[in-house]
């Protein structure tokens, strides 16, 4: 009878180590469970937030476009920092967050893409006489840095495989080096497009982009004279090359902000009296603009979107949107 005993004893507690482990394994597979359940609801809200924080950001674009409209539809032939566009630091509080945004002027920095214009073969070429070129070369000098970086990025843009000076760099220059790549042979999108181009390092890059714009047309190049940022009297020096930086900073200093009513008005200015200009340089100068961009930020929640936005306007009237990229670069 004892043995029998025994035996139902260690059965027993068998028994008790089976449900106790079958408990234990329970356990973890419901707390594992859960875990998921709980980064899967984070998720889902996290995912919600961000599509939440995207449409924000694209009606801000919808805002932007309105407001450029509106400017338009009050002055059709001039843009100025005194307009509502302008405005700067905008800020909107909304629903479980808050949605950010500034609208500039793209018509007050260099179109690189104006060193070269398409010939009737669709064919891009650079003209080293051409007002953009040498205007160019103006700016990298007074920036501090070679002329001869103009050669670089003129090859990357046109259409040829030659280089165009001493400096310029072609596909051969480019397939040496790990990993290898050719020259675009086309117009660039974007700034920072730069730092594949020989000689761009990342400082020139640095420096150079805030006196820069990559605009989707060739031998495009128009300023601003009323939105042309202060700190920047390069922009305007490089244009008239006559005209100190020294000079321009002043001149722009003193500019109102509601800018010029005429260009008239400009050219008469004492600190361009005994300037000879040339008229094609001239031209480069206007009251409007063309361009716009857009960059938001929407925070709602967990979700965080960019959008940066260019418009072009088509007409008195109507605004079109070239592209937008979601993101921020910082």
């Amino acid at each position: 009878m004892a043995v029998i005993k025994n035996q139902n004893n260690q059965q027993k507690g068998v028994a008790l180590v089976v449900v106790l482990l079958v408990v234990a394994l329970v356990s973890i597979i419901a707390t594992d469970l859960t875990g998921r359940l709980q980064r899967e609801i984070r998720r889902s809200a996290n995912i919600f937030d961000h599509q939440q924080a995207q449409y924000y950001a694209l009606g801000a674009e919808k805002f932007a476009i309105a407001i450029i409209q509106d400017d338009l539809k009050d002055s059709p032939d001039r843009d100025d920092l005194d307009q509502a566009w302008a405005t700067k630091g905008l800020y909107f509080p909304v629903e479980g967050g808050d949605l950010t945004g500034v609208i500039t002027d793209v018509n007050r920095c260099f179109n690189l893409n104006s060193l070269v214009a398409k010939q009737d073969d669709d064919f891009y070429i650079a003209d080293k006489e051409s007002v953009a070129y040498q205007s160019y070369q103006r700016l990298l000098d007074l920036l501090g840095f070679s002329t001869g970086l103009v050669e670089p990025l003129v090859d990357w843009l046109d259409s040829d495989s030659q280089p165009i000076g001493m400096d310029g760099a072609e596909d051969r220059e480019y397939e040496i080096l790990s990993p290898a790549y050719r020259a675009a042979n086309n117009l660039i999108v974007d700034v920072s497009e730069l730092r594949l181009v020989q000689g761009y390092s990342d400082d020139i890059v640095k420096k150079l982009s805030p006196y820069v714009c990559a605009l989707p047309e060739d031998g495009y190049f128009q300023l601003n004279i009323n939105t042309i940022d202060v700190d920047k009297p390069e922009l305007l020096s490089m244009l008239i090359k006559d005209l100190s930086v020294q000079s321009a900073a002043t001149l722009l200093a003193e500019r109102a902000q509601s800018g010029y009513d005429d260009l008239a008005s400009f050219w008469q200015l004492s600190a361009l009296a005994g300037i000879e200009i040339e008229g094609k340089v001239k031209s480069v100068i206007q009251l409007n603009s063309d361009y716009y961009q857009l960059q938001a930020k929407a925070r709602i929640g967990r979700g965080h979107e960019g959008l940066t936005t260019l418009f072009k306007q088509v007409d008195k009237e109507k605004v079109n949107i070239i592209w937008r990229r979601f993101g921020t670069l910082e």
